[in-house]
């Protein structure tokens, strides 16, 4: 990703990825300004817990 950043002369993108039900991931895109927050609540309050939780805690088990 930080190629992708790179060759692109971007400072910050959102990668969007998709995990398809045999556990493959899948690249959608790349966004220079990524947003979730136009979700209605409290899937935003949500989405912003799962991100703390997996950034204070990468080892643990996740629910998939």
């Amino acid at each position: 990703m930080r190629d992708y950043l790179t060759v692109f002369d971007l400072t910050y993108g959102a990668f969007d990825f998709g995990l398809d039900a045999v556990g493959v991931w899948h690249w959608h895109e790349c966004s220079p300004n990524g947003q979730f927050a136009w979700f209605p609540e409290p899937i935003t309050s949500r989405i912003t817990a799962a991100i703390a939780d997996r950034l204070q805690h990468p080892d643990r088990e996740h629910p998939g």
